[in-house]
């Protein structure tokens, strides 16, 4: 009893995450504002996420087709579904460093910098939905292809020991060497965030009462959203830096959060590689 309660079901799961995902673009259709496209975007790695831990698992009936096509789409859907969420972050992150009675300058250069990225996403979410609209059902029907193709194994589990193992060595065989730059390195550091999101979803595939891979997801997470908080920063400096100047208040403000969202991420990769 006590295994049935803590193994995970990765065929089980993906399914669950398909019926999401199918979900998720119904919204975005309907209304791609800020909840619906984050949604659309997290389902989406979630799904890449699970085919990623699916290739790790021996003994699994051909799907090479149909994932591949899965893929191939929920790229796609997901980088478009990214450019419009990561404009709706920047307009939060501006509004944060502004305060309540800000000097002329600084409420001039982030209104600027709010104006045109808001007509930004006017534009790449008309694309989002065009995208989806073309896709929508090829990927689904890619979907539903794959989940035929597993369905003889969909009562495949792992131990909560097993699913830790897993997560741990994708992550370990994932994340990029260290470039000759030094591990200071933008792209790098990136990198390794975008891997810590797929190990922490991997590692969610347990239910909540495994506390072991429970626990190496929240440090994952943890990992992920300061490396996420800290590249958010760093973009929108830079976006900041082109638009406005780098004598702009609101450009210097934001490479100010920028440094120190880049320290807190540096104590959690420390804490991550022991």
């Amino acid at each position: 009893m006590a295994a049935s309660t803590t193994s995970a079901y990765p065929i089980r799961s993906l399914r669950e995450q398909v019926t999401a995902l199918e979900a998720a673009i119904t919204l975005c259709l309907a209304d791609p504002e800020v909840k619906p496209v984050h949604r659309l975007r997290t389902t989406t790695r979630r799904i890449e996420a699970q085919l990623a831990m699916l290739t790790t698992l021996a003994q699994l009936p051909d799907q090479s087709r149909p994932e591949r096509k899965a893929r191939r789409m929920l790229k796609k859907i997901r980088r478009a579904a990214g450019v419009v969420r990561d404009i709706d972050v920047q307009l939060n992150l501006i509004d944060s460093i502004v305060p309540e009675d800000p000097p002329r300058a600084m409420k001039s250069n982030a209104g600027k910098l709010k104006k045109e990225l808001e007509a930004e996403r006017d534009g790449h979410s008309q694309d989002l939905v065009k995208i989806l609209r073309r896709r929508q059902s090829e990927l689904v029907l890619a979907l539903e292809d794959l989940l035929d193709a597993l369905e003889p194994v969909e009562s495949l589990s792992l131990s909560a020991t097993e699913l830790v193992s897993l997560a741990q060595r994708w992550f370990a065989e994932n994340t990029p060497p260290e470039p000759q730059q030094g591990a200071d390195d933008p792209d790098y550091l990136h990198s390794i965030r975008k891997v810590a999101k797929l190990t922490r979803y991997i590692a969610e595939n347990a239910p909540k009462k495994a506390k072991r891979p429970r626990r190496l997801a929240e440090s994952f997470e943890r990992l992920q959203q300061s490396g996420g908080e800290w590249h958010d920063w760093l973009v929108l400096s830079e976006i900041a830096g082109d638009k406005l100047g780098g004598s702009s208040p609101v450009t210097g403000a934001l490479e100010d959060r920028s440094r120190v969202a880049l320290a807190a991420y540096r104590r959690h990769l420390q804490e991550i590689s022991g």
